[in-house]
């Protein structure tokens, strides 16, 4: 592997043949650097991850699963299922991550186990409809939070909210690239905020239940969904309320003895916000009805300004802080996986430039940032959510493949950690069951996404250089 510079500071890792000399200096240099940094504890671990699940959607996505489950019982119980799904899913990662003891996740799994091919397929995917959906989501939120002190009672100006938004992403991003230092000592503040401004909801739950504020729970099942495909998009959607531990596999590297530590951090994590999501969500139809839930925009302020409204400002600023802290996050780690695929072959060979002064892969920044303003303008949040749930699932079954190939081609294998093998199996049917009713269900919008992943190479196969054009010329 040889490394460019550029008169601008940028430096371009080109990967050839003669890398292969240097690996094993390259690992050598590798475990010398973590040795010298100093591990996360289970503690840090699980709070970075409770704060990272779900990242603001619970204050801003309601009405997108409302729509589908029809009523107050139907959208908690589905709220805990896909919880409960999500940390049979989570240790089924685990597995998987353990061994093959490499940060950057489910991308470097599909490629170490089935190759570039479909490692392709998935960044393709996960570049579209995640990364830059995340990133105009968490900087939509931020700005509707804002707009919405100013528009107490009524619905605020859509293009007011993404105007700020857009500024909100920007600023962000130009942070990043130019202060990283001082962004990510800010990170840790922001993490915070989050599980401030839930106890603040469940707290202002109980104050109105105390009152006897409990006439939404008379009728909890009345109206619920009848249709087998409407409960399928609910739990697409609701996979959104706990995405964001997957980056768990991004902090292998970073933990004290992941081999130990990993499932109890998971399930620690998934105690806390399971417990948290259930209780939050019980407290809005405490102070809102479910026509008032589904037609919400910032829902948690609201909930506050029926309760008690002197706080609604205060957890209008909170949430405003959740949003930027999970789009700070996303630019922090995101980027520099765009950029490792890049390198790879798998994206455009301009996202793998990354400045040596600043120490931030700026091209890829940039070019997210770019398509995220696109996305934020061009679409609405329901479809947002709709986006990166279901690629969330698409990259839960490749996750799923990999463990049971694993299984298959290395059954002797040490396994530190290992799931029953019918969890593995039940999770791989029911993903894949529920892919295909929500494909059914929403064929113009969800199925288009399906189509979207395949066709892919295609779109992108004039822009490849090295290994994987050779790959793709072969296979097509």
């Amino acid at each position: 592997m040889s490394k460019d510079h550029d008169s601008n500071g940028f430096s371009h890792e080109i990967i050839t043949d003669e890398s292969a000399n240097t690996k094993a200096t390259d690992k050598s240099i590798s475990i010398e650097i973590l040795a010298s940094r100093s591990k996360l504890t289970t503690f840090q671990t699980c709070a970075i991850l409770v704060s990272s699940i779900g990242g603001s959607g619970l204050f801003a996505a309601m009405s997108t699963i409302m729509k589908t489950t029809g009523s107050v019982g139907v959208l908690l119980i589905t709220l805990l299922v896909c919880g409960l799904l999500n940390y049979s899913l989570a240790m089924c990662f685990t597995e998987v991550a353990i061994l093959l003891p490499k940060s950057g996740g489910p991308y470097f799994f599909i490629k170490q186990v089935f190759g570039g091919f479909p490692a392709f397929l998935f960044i393709w995917g996960f570049f579209f409809l995640i990364i830059t959906p995340v990133w105009a989501l968490s900087s939509y939120i931020s700005a509707l939070y804002i707009v919405q002190l100013f528009f107490q009672g009524c619905h605020p100006p859509i293009m007011a909210v993404k105007m700020l938004a857009a500024v909100i992403l920007v600023l962000v991003v130009l942070l990043n690239c130019s202060h990283l230092k001082y962004v990510t000592k800010l990170q840790t503040a922001l993490t915070s905020s989050k599980l401030i401004a839930m106890i603040l909801i469940c707290v202002l739950g109980v104050v109105a239940v105390a009152k006897g504020e409990v006439t939404n729970y008379s009728e909890v099942f009345e109206g619920s969904a009848t249709n087998p495909g409407d409960y399928a998009v609910s739990i697409l959607s609701g996979m959104f309320f706990y995405g964001g531990w997957q980056m768990i596999t991004f902090l292998l590297e970073e933990m004290e003895d992941p081999k130990k530590n990993l499932p109890k951090t998971l399930r620690i994590s998934f105690v806390i916000i399971i417990t948290l999501t259930e209780l939050v969500v019980a407290a809005y139809f405490v102070g809102l009805s479910p026509r008032e839930v589904l037609h919400a925009d910032a829902v948690a302020v609201e909930f506050v300004n029926k309760i008690y409204p002197p706080l609604a400002p205060v957890q209008a600023l909170l949430i405003m802080a959740t949003s930027i802290g999970s789009l700070n996050a996303a630019v922090l780690a995101q980027s520099r996986l765009v950029s490792a695929a890049a390198r790879q072959g798998h994206l455009p060979l301009i996202l793998s430039f990354c400045s040596q002064k600043y120490n931030m892969p700026i091209a890829t920044s940039f070019t997210i940032c770019c398509i995220s303003l696109l996305v934020l303008f061009l679409m609405d949040l329901s479809y947002l959510i709709i986006m990166t749930s279901f690629m969330a699932t698409v990259m839960g079954l490749a996750v799923l493949l990999c463990l049971l190939a694993l299984r298959y081609r290395q059954p002797q294998a040490e396994r530190p950690y290992k799931v029953w093998l019918g969890t593995a199996i039940f999770q791989l049917v029911l993903n894949v069951a529920t892919l295909l009713m929500s494909i059914y269900k929403q064929p113009s919008q969800i199925g288009l996404l399906a189509v979207f992943i395949c066709v892919g190479h295609r779109c992108m196969q004039f822009l490849y250089s090295g290994r994987l054009s050779r790959d793709l010329g072969y296979l097509l």
